[in-house]
């Protein structure tokens, strides 16, 4: 049976809307998964893995909606509600190059908002690869009835990444600190092969102890603050191919499962799954939906 979609669209409470698609059970249980994407990425960008998820939502009478976030695509003409322009609105960039990591709470809460409209009270959050870093920091420092269970989908560290790939990174944060101390911060930077970042999105991104930095899993006393603050049922899913992991992704699982504070809490590592679960969509929603009726 394939599943009914719609493109939907959201508001946030800075005004903000984004679009995205909604796939609606036919016969509806009270559950549905809101999903949030990873940098750069878009509510379209993983087709296979949506396609997977909403066949079994499906069959569990499940709801399953993606949205854009701010943080879509490199650079993003986004429009902002704005009753004192004519049009009633006026665009603004964002994009991974711009987006502040702190306001991710209101797109995620405009997606549970568009859910709950649908007639859905329990509200399972999912988020891939820095969509965990917005769910984790949104899980652990809001607290929502709605939400009743958390998962984290390749929950790697932009950071240390960063650090295992450029042998230069200390000098680019540097230099990005000094522009954003001379007044700079907003303004684009092309590092990384041209890719365009302001200053203080790049640190954001790729410094200790910012916001942004939820899984500091490398440090020598690992904290994971928000991860620890998460009581709800709780699944940290990695691929043991992740591209991604600047270590074995045996011992980032080990730090999770250590400081866990989840009396239900699941960890699973998937053999030959790479990063964003390329050709392996279908073992990975089956994995996650088969969790998802134990919450």
């Amino acid at each position: 049976m394939k599943p009914c979609f719609q493109l939907a669209e959201i508001q946030t409470k800075d005004g903000l809307q984004h679009q995205g698609v909604y796939f609606q059970p036919k016969s509806s249980s009270k559950r549905a998964i809101l999903l949030a994407h990873g940098l750069t990425s878009t509510f379209y960008g993983q087709t296979p893995l949506l396609k997977a998820f909403a066949l079994r939502c499906e069959k569990m009478g499940y709801g399953l909606v993606c949205f854009n976030n701010r943080g879509h695509d490199l650079v993003a003409s986004i429009k902002k509600i704005d009753k004192r322009e004519a049009k009633g609105y006026r665009r603004i960039l964002q994009g991974a190059a711009f987006e502040n990591f702190a306001d991710c709470v209101w797109d995620i809460e405009a997606g549970i908002s568009f859910l709950v409209s649908q007639g859905f009270s329990e509200i399972i959050l999912l988020g891939a690869s820095t969509g965990a870093n917005k769910v984790c920091y949104y899980a652990g420092s809001r607290k929502n009835a709605r939400v009743i269970a958390v998962g984290l989908l390749s929950p790697v560290s932009d950071r240390l990444m960063f650090q295992a790939q450029d042998p230069n990174w200390k000098t680019k944060l540097v230099k990005m600190e000094q522009l954003i101390v001379s007044g700079k911060g907003n303004q684009v930077q092309f590092v990384e092969d041209g890719v365009p970042m302001t200053p203080l999105r790049f640190v954001s991104a790729y410094k200790a102890n910012t916001l942004e930095d939820q899984f500091d899993y490398g440090d020598a006393k690992p904290k994971l603050t928000h991860f620890r603050k998460i009581k709800k049922p709780l699944l940290v899913l990695l691929g043991d191919a992740d591209e991604y992991a600047d270590r074995p992704t045996t011992q980032i699982l080990a730090v999770f499962d250590t400081l866990t504070q989840s009396k239900k809490y699941t960890s699973l590592l998937l053999p030959n799954v790479t990063h964003s679960y390329r050709d392996s969509e279908e073992l990975v929603a089956e994995k996650i939906m088969s969790w998802c009726k134990k919450v």
